[in-house]
């Protein structure tokens, strides 16, 4: 078994907080916005699968379908939100 003095131990930290550094660059430019489902986003609103296929069609909500799934962008539901806010 290989004993590890300081100076291989301080050099093994070194390394690492370089791949720390790293990695925390990578997270911020990779950042995934989140998205929610079809079925939350019906859930969500309490509205049918009806009324969210129009709002889609009517370009009321932007959305992403991959094959048979429909997802919303978390912002997106937000700006509608804003978007359609009243104080009256």
């Amino acid at each position: 078994m290989k004993q590890y003095d300081n100076s291989d131990i301080e050099e093994i930290e070194t390394r690492l907080e370089q791949t720390i550094k790293r990695l925390e660059k990578l997270q911020k430019q990779v950042r995934v916005e989140p998205f929610i489902d079809n079925s939350d986003f019906i859930r969500i609103f309490k509205i049918s699968n009806g009324t969210a296929k129009n709002w889609r069609s009517k370009g009321v909500i932007p959305y992403v379908q991959i094959e048979n799934k429909i997802y919303y962008k978390v912002s997106d539901i937000r700006s509608l939100l804003n978007k359609n806010y009243s104080t009256i």
